[in-house]
């Protein structure tokens, strides 16, 4: 066989003899000739095996002489091909080489221009480039590689004026005891209770940032929102520095709190007991009780409550945050499921922290931190730490729980199976109920389409006249218009859904030591219920389904 190679294509010459040809024969000759890599036209190879043997034939017959040549055309030289794939949201591009047939490869620079001439202008990854343009020199021929040479560059929109407390203590402490020791901390001290004077700084204003404008891949700009310059919420005992737009200050002794954009100073009433001596405390400000809170007593207070001792009283109330050195001990009252009374009760608008709780109710728009255990309480609130923030090692036992997003601690439940009720709802409800009031009008809606649907069809059946016809038309544009108003309720209702999930996706609850039997968690209509005790376990939805896992 000879192999002559002209314009990329290869040809073969080959006498014909007696001698059997295959296949096999000419891509081995052709192989050893150098043009292993070039593309095989197999059916010039079939159609050069058919001539062969027609020829063999003839030879055996005489009718025609050994050594007849027959030239065909069975290969050719074909360069590496460039084609490019560009994500729908143009945020990244992918390059596909087509490894050559014996030609020339593709280069960086060739991919680079082809990209640009393709529409590909930012974002390209040097890196990635020359990894894609060596692996598709070295591989087989005809194989594609694929991959992604450019990526465009997210939109970052500003952020709003953000706002820095300047005294540590105006953040919540989470329930972090004062350690005396390595091995000892006492339990009621929670360190100084903040307090400030005039002129001392409360809160800093940082600027608005302007954001960083969006790239597509083809270069198109995605403008960045500038953040918003948010105005100052002025307190009372608050006011600006007037060397310094920008802080808060002090205009009063008193005690710090934070507020939404802003801080107050509130004033502070400083009792040792709440007794029968002292009465009841309502005070717009601060509360600060060096000693205990006696059963039947109230305390009401526009900002903060700090209590040194123990709280046996009827209700305490805050604007701010409930701290308590000591414990929260209350009883039963009633005992209806979900509807149980309790002797004492403790609402704020921040958090509440104390050292142990049992039988009370626990109100707060902020978390609840028990140091030690919680016995027996009715609890609403975002979260629920038993133990130190960073190390929940507490125990809860018992009790009935309507949550933002879960519960940490060391323990929860008790070898006696006390039944622990924990709703995960308390973001979801709000928006169920939404949903239902949206279902509702949708059903109305539905109503009346059919309702509208079936007078046009009796029109139908009347001989049409001037007045039908106006009649139909008013009735057909007033079933479009019920149909767009059921068409956007039902786009809320998903929306809302949408929402429902994402709050559901957020709750946890994590068991650090044991977790024991009659424990039911409800994320939304969703139950999972222990029946037996486990060791570390974390509660949560897997796949939209809530489980027992072990937490690790």
């Amino acid at each position: 066989m000879q192999f002559t190679e002209h314009n990329n294509s290869i040809k073969i010459t080959v006498p014909v003899n007696l001698d059997a040809l295959s296949a096999h024969d000419v891509n081995s000759q052709l192989s050893a000739a150098g043009f292993g890599r070039y593309f095989i036209i197999h059916d010039q190879i079939a159609n050069l095996l058919v001539e062969y043997q027609q020829i063999q034939q003839k030879i055996k017959e005489q009718l025609q002489p050994e050594g007849t040549p027959l030239t065909y055309r069975i290969a050719e030289k074909r360069d590496a091909e460039l084609a490019f794939m560009i994500a729908e949201d143009q945020m990244s591009a992918a390059a596909i080489i087509t490894a050559a047939w014996g030609g020339a490869p593709i280069s960086a620079n060739v991919l680079v221009k082809g990209a640009q001439e393709a529409g590909i202008v930012f974002g390209f990854s040097k890196e990635h480039i020359i990894k894609l343009v060596t692996h598709a020199s070295k591989a087989d021929s005809g194989s594609k590689t694929k991959l992604v040479i450019a990526r465009g560059r997210a939109v970052v929109h500003g952020q709003n004026s953000r706002f820095e407390p300047q005294i540590p203590e105006m953040q919540s402490r989470r329930n972090k005891p004062l350690v005396q020791t390595e091995d000892k901390a006492d339990l009621r001290d929670f360190g100084v209770i903040p307090a400030v004077r005039a002129g001392d700084t409360l809160m800093r204003r940082h600027p608005p940032t302007a954001g960083v404008d969006g790239m597509l891949v083809n270069g198109t700009v995605i403008p960045a929102v500038a953040g918003q310059l948010i105005e100052w919420q002025f307190g009372d005992g608050a006011e600006l520095s007037p060397n310094d737009a920008d802080l808060l200050i002090a205009a009063r002794d008193g005690l710090p709190r934070v507020i939404e954009n802003g801080a107050t100073v509130d004033e502070v009433f400083t009792v040792k007991n709440v007794d029968l001596a002292t009465g009841h405390i309502i005070f717009k400000g601060s509360v600060v009780i060096s000693g205990d809170v006696a059963e039947g007593m109230k305390v009401i207070a526009g900002g903060n409550v700090f209590i040194k001792g123990f709280v046996e009283g009827t209700l305490i109330e805050a604007g701010g945050d409930i701290t308590i050195g000591g414990s929260i001990i209350g009883h039963q009252i009633a005992n209806v499921e979900k509807d149980t009374e309790y002797s004492t009760e403790l609402k704020a608008n921040g958090d509440i922290q104390c050292n142990i709780a049992q039988y009370a109710k626990l109100t707060c728009d902020g978390n609840v931190y028990v140091n030690k255990q919680m016995m027996h309480c009715s609890v609403s609130a975002a979260r629920v730490y038993a133990g130190p923030e960073d190390n929940p090692n507490g125990k809860v036992i018992g009790g009935y729980f309507y949550l933002d997003y879960g519960i940490f601690s060391g323990n929860l439940g008790a070898p006696s199976s006390s039944n622990i009720y924990i709703e995960l709802n308390r973001l979801i409800d709000p928006i169920a109920e939404k949903q239902d009031v949206l279902r509702t009008s949708i059903s109305a809606a539905k109503k009346d389409m059919q309702d509208i649907r079936e007078q046009l069809e009796k029109l139908k059946k009347i001989e049409g006249n001037n007045q039908i016809e106006l009649r139909k038309k008013a009735l057909q544009q007033e079933f479009d218009d019920h149909r767009s108003v059921a068409l956007a309720l039902i786009e809320d209702v998903k929306q809302l859904e949408i929402q429902r999930k994402e709050k559901l996706s957020e709750t946890l609850i994590v068991v650090r030591q044991q977790l024991f039997a009659a424990v039911e968690v409800h994320f939304g209509r969703d139950i999972v219920r222990s029946r037996r005790e486990y060791g570390p376990s974390k509660i949560l939805l897997i796949d939209g389904s809530p489980a027992i896992e072990p937490f690790f």
